[in-house]
């Protein structure tokens, strides 16, 4: 490697940055099953949990704390339980080969 070798200017890795920004955004986007939803597995354990919680408001399906609909809630990787019951899961979402994964798929 070279040091002599020039970087972008700092609008040119700004420019960069917001273009794979977008393109993850919308890859997200249109593959929101593959890159943001837990499984079903967990999905399950989530809601056993809201539903056992005395915030849990049964007709709306909704948690009192925060006031989300449990259904989306619980199903979404990076969301968490605003009562600490249960954490996002960025094992999977922030995993270097889950990251790949997602940039292979978005440059097929």
């Amino acid at each position: 490697m070279s040091d002599d070798l020039q970087s972008p200017n700092l609008v040119e890795k700004g420019k960069n940055l917001a273009k794979f920004s977008w393109q993850l955004i919308n890859y997200i986007q249109n593959n929101y099953e593959k890159a943001l939803i837990v499984t079903d597995e967990e999905y399950k354990e989530r809601i056993t949990i809201c539903r056992d919680c005395d915030k849990f408001r049964e007709i709306q399906n909704e948690c009192a704390e925060c006031g989300c609909y449990l259904p989306a809630k619980a199903r979404v990787v990076i969301d968490s339980c605003p009562l600490g019951k249960w954490k996002m899961k960025d094992e999977e979402w922030f995993t270097k080969e889950k990251f790949n994964d997602i940039i292979e798929d978005m440059d097929k």
